[in-house]
């Protein structure tokens, strides 16, 4: 994972290093701000060479290749009872091949290695998801295995509801890479590949944990810790010979761009016929040359702007769906309200016709009044439906949806043995977030184990931190770790923007993480659009539908401006929510975030 500022313009899967061929190759994978060698934009798998210059979107980080190891797989330092590589053939079936998953719902990891990794709720499997419901994950459900060919490859167990991989049923072993998504099952746990790696004549995998075994990390890390010796001895006299090569060209050519051009084609035919050590000097002089040749003309500046429209082109598709699933969103709380509008009509016109009916009978003054006390209550109830549908309709939500939506997580909660899903939104632009006492605190839990938050649209979890907590106000302050991205300007810090009779609206994760992924590791907000009831001091009446998961969630006025968060709903009452005023969170927050929000005393 990468950190910083200029991790920012970084996709959650950005780019792969694959090998085919007997040759390493970098491939981009879909990034919103793409991938560079040596300053040019990739569109196809591109070999990788010493000292070849690799950027993460034009401004991102970048990273120096330092050494290209031959090979599927760094190979293990010589240990007792290991074979050195090259003593023996190892057929690649029996290839022991480490894995790290990580859950997408619970962010757990598991680690398992060997050449048939199990995956199910089981004993006898080597990964068991913990939490896995009965009636989707079997008891084997699927199984990785090393092929003929020598990869890993992802196979479904007979499992009752399928095996898919990134969300495409498996009906034959297909091969596993970085960053996949592996789905147990319709609805079920969503395990992203996070690490792999191979290692020759390794014994079968045991469980996590056992004596004396060594984990998934600390195999690749000495395989790679390995390979970097073996390629720092080759370099060493090789690099003597290269710069004995590269003085003797020098005297031979006459004029820069010449001396130039004439270095790199010597270089290149040197590294053909076996000098890797003179690769690093070659790709210098290749990048000096091409320098020169842009100065004379600007192609590098249009494939920067091409690339900048690229980008911009695809903000504005996922502004439009975000927009898209807005209004989708209000059309169907709008059709549901004129449904009761219609129906609240037809009870009143049904109650005046019994009134009328009950008039030409000439019956009781007790009966009659009755009957008229229950006309105008309905009458009263349609009218007050129409208005909060005019209110709804006066109010553009969809922008609301649209501006605002980025900056509310999902929040996970791990209290003792189980898990607990609820909302909470972004204040600043490093991730203090605002949410409930008890979506991070219980009566027998004053603290929780782990805390993480996924950001509306994304996938990557992020662990957070208690800052503070009010339980009897029912509010806490948490922070995101590492976060830099978007968040809410917009609060009410004064109490003084809640207004009875107003249209409001409530984003967030109701019915938590299970309803918010929808099959996917993505999650995506809903909204709740309603009125304001009531407003006091201590509380905010929200007449809309509210339910398990929204605690937590931002309520915004007609102005886009948050004015409360949103508590519960009373059970007598399952029309209504309560919210309370954002002015409590003043109270509980450290000095240093009050002066970061602008709060003064």
């Amino acid at each position: 994972m990468l950190t910083g500022g200029a991790a920012g313009v970084v996709s959650g899967v950005h780019a792969e290093v694959r090998h085919a061929g007997g040759e390493w190759r970098l491939a981009d994978l879909a990034s919103r701000n793409g991938t560079f060698v040596n300053g040019r934009r990739i569109g196809t798998p591109t070999v990788l060479r010493s000292g070849d210059m690799i950027s993460l979107g034009e401004t991102g980080p970048r990273l120096l290749v330092g050494a290209v190891a031959e090979g599927l797989a760094p190979t293990l330092p010589e240990r007792p009872g290991i074979p050195e590589p090259g003593t023996h053939s190892t057929p690649p079936e029996a290839r022991a091949y480490g894995i790290m998953l990580l859950d997408a719902a619970t962010g757990r990891h598991y680690e398992a290695r060997g050449v048939r990794i199990r995956i199910g709720r089981g004993h006898e499997c080597d990964v068991q998801p913990v939490g896995a419901p009965e009636s989707i994950v079997s008891r084997v459900h699927a199984e990785l295995t090393v092929g003929p060919s020598g990869g890993l490859s992802l196979r479904d167990a007979g499992s009752k509801n399928g095996t898919f991989l990134n969300d495409e049923r498996v009906t034959v072993p297909v091969p596993v890479r970085l960053g996949d998504r592996i789905t147990l099952g319709r609805g079920g746990p969503v395990l992203i590949v996070e690490g792999l790696g191979t290692a020759p004549d390794m014994p079968a995998a045991r469980r996590p944990g056992g004596p004396g075994e060594r984990t998934v990390r600390s195999l690749i890390a000495r395989g790679l810790a390995g390979a970097r010796g073996d390629s720092r001895r080759r370099l060493g006299w090789l690099l003597a010979l290269g710069i004995v090569l590269v003085v003797l060209l020098a005297g031979a050519v006459s004029g820069v761009y010449w001396l130039l051009s004439i270095q790199v084609e010597q270089t290149e035919q040197a590294r053909r016929t076996g000098e890797d050590s003179a690769h690093a000097e070659t790709e210098r002089l290749r990048r000096e040359l091409d320098i020169a040749r842009v100065a004379a003309a600007p192609a590098a500046r249009v494939e920067s702007l091409r690339g900048q429209l690229v980008s911009a082109e695809a903000r504005t598709t996922e502004l439009r769906a975000a927009l898209e699933r807005a209004q989708t969103a209000l059309t169907a709380q709008l059709a549901a309200g004129e449904a009761r509008r219609v129906a609240a009509q037809d009870e009143v016109q049904r109650l005046r016709d019994e009134l009328a009916a009950a008039e030409r009978r000439a019956p009781s003054a007790a009966t009659l009044d009755s009957l008229r006390r229950a006309v105008s209550t309905a009458e009263q109830q349609t009218q007050t439906l129409d208005a909060r549908l005019r209110a709804i309709r006066a109010t553009d939500f969809a922008a609301l949806a649209q501006q605002n939506q980025g900056a509310v997580g999902l929040v996970t909660v791990s209290l003792g043995r189980a898990y607990y899903s609820g909302t909470g939104f972004a204040i600043t632009p490093d991730g203090y977030m605002l949410t409930n006492w008890h979506v991070v605190a219980d009566s027998q839990h004053a603290r929780p184990d782990t805390i993480w938050v996924t950001m509306a649209d994304q996938t990557q979890a992020r662990y957070a931190d208690v800052i503070a907590t009010s339980q009897e106000r029912d509010i806490a302050v948490i922070k995101m770790r590492g976060y830099q991205g978007v968040y809410i300007a917009t609060v009410d810090w004064s109490g003084t923007k809640a207004r009875q009779g107003e249209p409001a609206a409530v984003i967030g994760y109701p019915a938590g993480a299970g309803f918010a992924r929808l099959r996917s590791a993505v999650v995506r907000t809903s909204m709740t659009a309603g009125i304001i009831s009531r407003a006091t001091e201590d509380v905010i009446q929200f007449d809309g539908m509210t339910t398990g998961g929204s605690s937590g969630s931002p309520m915004f006025n007609a102005n886009g401006e948050v004015i409360a968060i949103h508590r519960a709903g009373p059970p007598q009452a399952p029309g209504f929510a309560l919210a309370v005023p954002t002015r409590h969170a003043v109270a509980i927050m450290p000095m240093p975030l009050r002066e970061k929000l602008g709060i003064r005393p």
